[in-house]
Order: structure tokens, then sequence, then C-alpha cells
């Protein structure tokens, strides 16, 4: 148990936890399968456009660069077409940065290239960078890969818990530990934020109310047979997910 988990223990504080159940209704089962299918699709569909932004656009911005470049090399300009040509040298150095970070929020390239360790580095690094806040990240440097399905949805759920507590918690920090043993996956991410509202918290447990972000992530662990435990009081709130690794069916060759 970390620190901070540990102090909300201390205050009496009741975890609110979430997991797979048996499902034997049939409507729960369809709209629980439709909503695996809905997230797969998206997942295939940012990654498509993670790669066209960088593959298609990118390229042409880099053109477009080049040829700024030789423009700007001329003798014969005048004055204010300098001053234009430098102004949109900036503007276009601008948009190429602007899209690189849409593309890497979408798919971050590493995360099928070599996996979900360098994507979530690459993506905190950039995450502290826009939102100016420490963040640190636990995570051996021989964590290994893991099966394409579980990689994205813990790179998702990270994501997730990062925008919350970017939105909503006024936390200047934040820490993210992942680590894996022979029976399970382990992620927690934690803040010192001002905490979720207790009469929310009652509302999520009694399943009053979902956002589309929580309920993204329950059905992502749901679909690895995993647990989902939130912590929260006036000292911040916890995030900690459990995913079985018997779940990782050829782990290395999907992942790959």
């Amino acid at each position: 148990m970390s620190h901070q988990s540990a102090v909300l223990a201390s205050q009496g504080v009741a975890p609110w936890q979430f997991s797979a159940p048996a499902v034997t209704h049939t409507h729960s089962e369809n709209l629980s399968d439709l909503t695996s299918k809905l997230l797969h699709m998206r997942d295939e569909e940012q990654r498509r456009l993670a790669r066209e932004l960088h593959d298609s656009v990118g390229q042409l911005l880099a053109a477009m660069s080049m040829n700024l470049s030789i423009l700007a090399r001329e003798k014969a300009l005048s004055k204010l077409a300098e001053r234009a040509m430098a102004e949109n040298a900036a503007l276009l150095a601008q948009i190429s940065s602007e899209i690189r970070t849409i593309s890497h929020l979408l798919h971050p390239p590493l995360l099928d290239e070599i996996g979900l360790a360098s994507g979530l580095r690459l993506y905190l690094e950039g995450f502290a960078e826009r939102s100016h806040m420490r963040v640190d990240l636990e995570l051996a440097d021989d964590f290994g890969r893991l099966s394409r399905d579980m990689e994205t949805a813990l790179f998702r759920i990270v994501q997730e818990c990062m925008t919350n507590v970017h939105r909503h918690s006024k936390s200047a920090t934040a820490a993210i530990r992942l680590t894996r043993s022979a029976v399970e996956v382990c992620l927690e991410v934690a803040d010192a934020g001002k905490g979720i509202p207790q009469e929310k918290i009652k509302e999520i447990q009694s399943g009053k109310t979902y956002g589309v972000g929580l309920r993204g992530m329950r059905e992502r662990i749901r679909q690895l047979g995993g647990r989902l435990e939130i912590r929260s009081s006036c000292k911040g709130t916890i995030v900690a997910v459990q995913l079985p690794m018997e779940q990782l069916l050829g782990e290395v060759e999907n992942a790959a």
C-alpha cells in the first residue's frame, strides 16, 4: 500500500471498488458486448487517425517548410515579404508541433512499436509540460511487453485519470505506479487534490451516475477480468487497477 493509500485508510475513507461480476442477464450481456465493440472500434480509429496525421499531414507540412526555407534564401524579397516569410515559418512550426501532439494523444506510436513503458513516459512528459504539473512515474526499466489489448487499456486508463486530475482535482502533482508480477498487473494513479465529494462517491457506488470516462474505464477493466478501486478524501484521490495475468494470451506475439 502506498503512503497516500495509508493516509486515506487511516481517515476511515471506504474505497469504492468495481470487480467484474458474473453477468447473466441477456440485455446486460448485449449492452456490454456492444460497449466492448465500440471501444475497440474507437481505439482502431484513433490508431488510424494518428498514423494518417503523422504520415500524410506531417509529410505535407515538412514539404511546406522546405519550400519556405528555399524562398527565405532569396535576396530579392522586400522587407515586408521577409517578415511575412518569417511569420509563416513560425506558424508552420507551431502547426507541426500541434499536429504531432494531437497524433500522440490519439495514439502514441511508441505504444505499438516498443510498448507501454515508453508510450507512457512520452505521454506523461508531454502532459507535465502542457499542464505545468509535477508528474512522477514509478515503472521498472525491465517492465516488458503486455498484450496489445492490455497495453491499450492501461494507457487509456492513465490518460483518463490524468485528464480528470487536471480538470477537477486542483492538484499540482500526480504519481503513477505500474507494476507486474506472475499473477497480475497493478496500476495506481494518485493525486493530492481536493478529492471527490462523498455524495458523488455514493452516487457512483449506487450506480446512479457514471461519467463517460469512468464508464469506459470500467468496461476496459471488465473485458480483461480486472478490478477497479477508487479511494478519495480531502487530501486526494487514488485510482487503483488490478488486471490478472492469465488474460495475457500470447502477450509477446500480440503486442509486437
